[in-house]
């Protein structure tokens, strides 16, 4: 037991259970010959977000509410480990590489400090960023590990580490083998960063505990990365435990992620919660038999594919689906031969334990996105569609394994930029219920200003009674864009009417509104929309100029300045915020502001004119001459005469 000992959790995104070796992982494994290795060690699902809110809260996916990337928000009632600890007196921080766990997805809860990828200021010019490397993740975890000026209180860091997550371009890549690369990458990376805080002394009293979030399966039964399947190249992860007086050694037993969290406490001697389903691992090897609930949802969210769940019972795994498969893994670790047979006594009763877990999932908790969430998430191969109910019949033409070719065309696009329309609309041809792809097309023929064309592409399933609130949306930003803000407004007053209404569609409405000059309740939508996403810049931007059509000019100029405060390249942003303090009397602000745009845009000529302009009257001559002489070198003719005669005396003065 290590009472009031600091805690170090870290957990690396796509690594297989089999990388942890010599060869691979010579920092985690040489961890390991000091702690404790847990060989059969299970995550409940191969997605980040799922898998971490259960390594966070202890619980099971049916039970935190946790079911994929993106579309699903962990709800404040479910209590995360970083909540326990601090009730305990810890200060608690969270350093995380990517995007898809950025705090508006709810795993913030309970932590003094959640540095993201928009907190890393290397980064903050780049809106579209996703992720960030390990050094960078690790750096700013060690600092605030090592803050001296903090009270000396313990402390529990979780530290987030993206790099084996595919694309595969670990910086020094051979390119033979570029997952290991990257696997190798990681793991240096995390050598040097144990090695900094053990030189220091910063390790003498910590608990560490180093996991994945789930696999890869590296083109295993046809799957190139993970998701859509619940075979062990996804769903079998390393652990490795180490701390002062906890002696070492290497288990057999089976373990899984809600295990952490009760083992965790236990270590520390903090109480824990006899609720929870997990248990400690300090006696992992003389519990009862256990099973060990896993789930694939990916496949139902994205294509609408029968949803996947299985259970591990010692050495035997059952995968519901309506091909059922059942292995022996103490015979078939590579889960090649499928043995079910429907007479088989074993399935009855795994069948019963998966019908227990799954009978009172928890309510889902959307989180607010905004215009920018499902770019960044593409961006790292993620996305899926709305949350749905689940239909009771499934067919063989519906097994994850029958929609395996579409789904991994599917991530094929996204790989390359998921900007491929026409590719992206012959997977809906070909499996209409195939929503990821529908709603990906229909955002990029609408960013691309084929709006007309994401109508149709989505009203034949808004339509339908069970549409899901993602499709609803997605079908007023499109007759938006298409010029249509009445028919958006109609609806988008439906989508936000349901429980999982985004920022996106507030933001959408408010916009429609205001085209259609209501401008009270143009506010009042963009209002909810800040309210949901705080740091959204195009919210905020719309509801500058929302405010600016109510006359409001100070409330506009404030929305303005802070777009530019969250998001200091949004140009749209520095030029309203420079217009509205020229008409307020404060020039110095508005020549700041139009410097910044200038900056960012060069060729901007009517920046430079009114910098021209504004410096002249204010005396600065040299600089006024300067901006003139820009604008009247890029400014075309005949179209900016005037404004060339004006600035003529200020180039001929002396």
């Amino acid at each position: 037991m290590l009472d009031g000992g600091n805690v170090l959790l870290v957990t690396i995104d796509t690594l297989r259970a089999d990388r942890l070796n010599d060869a691979a992982m010579p920092a985690l494994s040489a961890l390991g010959r000091e702690g404790h290795v847990f060989r059969t060690t299970y995550a409940h699902a191969p997605l980040t977000a799922p898998s971490h809110a259960s390594i966070l809260t202890g619980l099971l996916p049916p039970a935190h509410g946790v079911r994929g990337n993106g579309a699903f928000r962990l709800d404040q009632a479910r209590v995360t480990l970083a909540e326990r600890l601090k009730a305990a007196g810890y200060r608690t921080g969270a350093f995380v590489a990517a995007f898809v766990l950025d705090s508006r997805f709810g795993l913030a809860q309970g932590f003094d400090r959640y540095e993201g990828v928009d907190d890393d200021r290397a980064f903050a010019a780049d809106f579209a960023f996703a992720e960030r490397r390990a050094p960078a993740v690790l750096a700013g975890a060690e600092a605030w590990i090592s803050n001296r000026t903090a009270s000396v209180q313990p402390w529990f860091a979780w530290v987030h580490l993206f790099d084996p997550h595919a694309p595969y371009d670990a910086p020094g890549s051979s390119g033979s083998n570029a997952y290991n690369d990257e696997v190798r990458y990681a793991d240096t990376a995390l050598g040097e960063f144990l090695g900094q805080l053990r030189r220091s002394g910063t390790l003498d009293r910590t608990l560490i505990v180093v996991t994945a979030d789930h696999g890869e399966s590296l083109g295993e039964h046809g799957e190139t990365s993970h998701g859509l399947f619940a075979y062990d190249s996804t769903m079998r992860v390393p652990l490795v435990m180490s701390g002062p007086s906890l002696g070492s050694g290497v288990h057999t037993a089976p373990a899984a992620h809600i295990d952490l969290v009760p083992t965790i406490l236990d270590t520390l001697g903090v109480p824990t919660d006899a609720a929870l389903p997990g248990r400690s691992l300090r006696t992992a090897d003389t519990g009862p038999p256990r099973m060990i609930y896993l789930e694939a949802q990916d496949g139902w969210l994205a294509a609408g594919a029968a949803p996947l769940s299985a259970v591990v019972s010692g050495h035997v795994k059952f995968i519901d689906l309506p091909e059922p498969e059942l292995y022996d893994l103490e015979t078939d670790g590579g889960e090649t031969r499928n043995v079910y047979s429907a007479s088989d006594r074993r399935v009855r009763a795994l069948e019963r334990a998966l019908a227990s877990i799954a009978a009172n999932p928890s309510a889902v908790h959307a989180p607010p996105r905004d215009s920018d969430t499902e770019k960044r998430l593409r961006s790292l191969g993620y996305t899926s569609g709305g949350a749905r109910a689940v239909p009771m019949d499934f067919s063989s033409a519906d097994d994850p394994k029958r929609v395996l070719p579409l789904y991994e065309r599917f991530l094929t696009v996204l790989a390359s930029g998921g900007r491929d329309a026409d590719a992206l609309r012959a997977l809906v041809d070909a499996r209409p219920a195939f929503e990821a792809a529908r709603l990906v097309a229909a955002s990029v023929l609408i960013e691309s200003g084929r709006a007309t064309e994401a109508v149709s592409l989505l009203e034949p399933v808004a339509s339908i009674p069970d549409a899901t609130v993602s499709v609803r949306e997605r079908l007023g930003a499109a007759h938006l864009a298409a010029g249509r803000p009445d028919r958006a407004v109609a609806m988008l007053e439906s989508v936000v009417a349901a429980p999982l209404a985004s920022a996106d569609a507030w933001n959408a409405l408010g916009v429609a509104r205001a085209q259609l000059g209501q401008t009270k309740q143009a506010l009042a939508a963009l209002d909810a929309a800040v309210s949901l996403a705080p740091a959204a810049g195009r919210v905020r931007f719309n509801r500058a100029l929302a405010h600016l059509a109510a006359g409001d000019r100070a409330s506009a100029r404030a929305d303005a300045a802070l777009v530019t405060t969250t998001q200091p390249d949004f140009v749209d942003a520095w030029r309203l915020l420079a217009t509205l303090s020229h008409e307020a009397g404060d020039r110095p602000s508005a020549i700041d502001a139009w410097r910044r745009v200038v900056a960012l845009r060069a060729d901007d000529v009517d920046t430079l004119f009114n910098l021209a302009v504004t410096l002249d009257e204010m005396g600065r001559r040299e600089e006024a001459r300067a901006m003139a002489s820009r604008f009247l070198e890029l400014a075309p003719r005949p179209t900016y005469d005037r404004e060339a005669e004006i600035l003529a005396p200020l180039l001929a003065r002396q």
